[in-house]
């Protein structure tokens, strides 16, 4: 394992086997003797990803508490604050889950993955990249090595391009000031790649019975995403490593991936 590195993020498009090789990299550290912490994009508790959090301006927020007493000591202990906005992350809360009404407004305003964004897009940029400096304040303290998957591109370029219609270089912008913040941690970037995403996106709409993944929109969007996404890797301040799987060679992948974190 290179000295000083403590994140590994693990990018490519959907089929490219993210998850699992992530997932196998990190158990691959734990058998070398080295402690590690692996997220995969969705996990409960991820140190960097604002899935599951309530966005709220200081207004909306001063309501919230107003129209829900018997819940508000839990609200503002579990709310982060952002200058003039609020995230309130609800996730498995039972307190907050157990109110239908509530929970129903929570999520009718998260901040990622939404069809309706409720932030505005520099508010939304801003709340990512005050949540990765968080996270790497905090890694910078410890003596593990974090397995991030699917969360620094592809977490938010998603939102970015799909709900938001940002610019190509405001993504660069944004993107490049998430690398700021945790170049500290000496990170390394993976990206996993097949040579035509159209037939990736076909063959992964199948394996996964989701036909939307094989339209022609959202084959353009993904070739589109994936031409940000190797243009970003140049950009970096860190180390970044391009691996293809043109045949779908899981064990020659991992081994390529384990090679450059050696």
């Amino acid at each position: 394992m290179r000295k000083n590195c403590k994140l590994i993020l693990v990018e490519g498009l959907c089929g490219t086997g993210k998850s699992t090789l992530a997932e196998r990299l990190h158990f691959y550290l734990v058998q070398q003797g080295i402690s590690s912490r692996f997220y995969d994009e969705g996990a409960k508790g991820h140190p960097t990803s604002l899935n599951w959090h309530a966005f709220f301006h200081e207004e909306e927020y001063k309501e919230l508490l107003m129209r829900y007493p018997d819940s508000s000591s839990v609200i503002r202990s579990l709310a982060i604050r952002n200058t003039n906005y609020y995230l309130i992350p609800y996730r498995e809360v039972k307190e907050l889950n157990k109110l239908d009404a509530l929970n129903t407004e929570l999520k009718s305003r998260e901040l990622c993955w939404t069809e309706s964004p409720v932030a505005e897009l520099s508010e939304f940029t801003s709340s990512i990249q005050r949540q990765w400096a968080r996270f790497a304040e905090s890694a910078s303290n410890l003596e593990e090595v974090y397995v991030l998957e699917a969360v620094f591109f592809q977490h938010q370029i998603h939102d970015l391009l799909r709900h938001y219609q940002a610019e190509n270089s405001y993504i660069e912008q944004h993107i490049q000031g998430i690398a700021d913040q945790i170049a500290s941690l000496h990170p390394v970037v993976i990206y996993l790649t097949q040579p035509n995403v159209r037939e990736q996106q076909v063959w992964i709409s199948s394996i996964r019975s989701k036909p939307n993944f094989a339209t022609e929109q959202n084959i353009r969007f993904m070739e589109n995403r994936k031409r940000i996404e190797i243009r970003l890797l140049d950009m970096l301040p860190f180390r970044s490593y391009t691996i293809e799987n043109a045949n779908l060679d899981w064990e020659e992948v991992f081994s390529n991936m384990v090679e450059v974190i050696g």
